[in-house]
């Protein structure tokens, strides 16, 4: 799995967990809703400053996010 695919699966789960659509996130992280899906299937790199939106509208740090078992492992944490 690429780190864009790894990126994606990762804004995918916490914009899951905090119940927000596709379109209410990009909106919240002023994104395109395209791109964001793109974002989220790992077909796009993305800029430093649209990480930080895409942080900021989850409410997430920039530790918290990479501190996940999808980056140290390389995949989902089982539950």
């Amino acid at each position: 799995m690429t780190i864009q695919e790894r990126i994606g699966k990762r804004i995918t789960q916490l914009r899951k967990e905090k119940k927000l659509s596709q379109q209410k996130f990009a909106y919240e992280a002023d994104i395109e809703r395209s791109f964001l899906t793109h974002i989220e299937k790992g077909r796009k790199n993305i800029s430093v400053g649209t990480l930080e939106r895409i942080f900021a509208g989850l409410e997430v740090s920039f530790k918290d996010f990479f501190d996940a078992e999808i980056f140290i492992n390389g995949k989902k944490k089982k539950a």
